[in-house]
């Protein structure tokens, strides 16, 4: 198992710890595929050793929003593979600390917007989206779910989904 539960801080958390051999990027997925029409949101957390940070995020629809810790950049894609259909900007993010990340995902026809945000939980959510990526070829459905890529621990509480208003 990739991901499990564990305490951190009092609290349980969900986990990724780093595997032992094979690859360390994994997704789990928290909902049917034909999932449409909402927002996922939760609490993210990396760790460092040395120069080695972790990307982690969320997944709405189709598409991810990355906080790419050794990178120190942000990014909304939909495919991995075809990232010139991504959105990538530079955010310094701290490892250890607890950061709020929210996605969303609105379709109209066959175009569509991904908008994300991303603060330190200790803040007040920011009322303006961090990033945003339009798609004139929206996916149309898809399960939300967390992702991470990392050979350090990365951490998730807090895990929302709700329809979009």
């Amino acid at each position: 198992p990739r991901f499990k539960v564990d305490d951190l801080g009092g609290n349980k958390r969900l986990h990724k710890p780093p595997q032992e051999a094979g690859l360390q990027r994994a997704s789990v997925m928290i909902g049917p595929p034909t999932l449409s029409g909402y927002t996922i949101e939760g609490d993210l957390l990396f760790t460092r050793q040395g120069r080695r940070a972790g990307d982690l995020g969320l997944i709405d629809q189709g598409y991810t929003l990355d906080l790419m810790g050794k990178k120190q950049e942000l990014q909304l894609r939909t495919w991995a593979s075809e990232l010139e259909k991504s959105t990538t900007l530079p955010f310094a993010a701290e490892p250890d600390t607890w950061y709020r990340m929210k996605l969303r995902v609105d379709a109209n026809g066959d175009q569509g917007t991904a908008r994300g945000k991303i603060w330190k939980a200790s803040d007040p959510e920011p009322q303006d989206w961090t990033i945003t990526l339009e798609d004139p070829q929206v996916v149309k459905a898809g399960s939300p779910g967390v992702y991470g890529d990392s050979v350090t621990d990365l951490y998730w509480d807090d895990l929302t989904v709700r329809t979009n208003e």
